[in-house]
């Protein structure tokens, strides 16, 4: 299964839960998994870090049909604004 990583901000989305192991074949079937397991989690990351997905480190521009390795490490990478 996937180890998805929560950041900080994301986990009051979680309840605190830093990492959860997901079993999906696509970053879109993982979305709907994580919305099942933390409802409300899915437009957050859609709104604030559908920009970019890290799978094993690769940083993927629109991700939502990258597929998602059983053994892969996910990260939703929030965009940074600055100036």
């Amino acid at each position: 299964m996937a180890q998805v990583h929560f950041s900080s901000a994301q986990r009051r989305l979680t309840g605190g839960v830093a990492q959860v192991e997901v079993e999906a074949e696509t970053v879109r079937e993982l979305l709907g998994k994580l919305e099942n397991m933390f409802p409300g989690i899915r437009a957050h990351l859609d709104e604030t870090s559908a920009t970019a997905v890290a799978i094993d480190g690769d940083i993927i521009p629109d991700a939502i049909y990258e597929p998602v390795p059983p053994d892969a490490e996910v990260h939703f990478i929030t965009p940074l604004a600055g100036g």
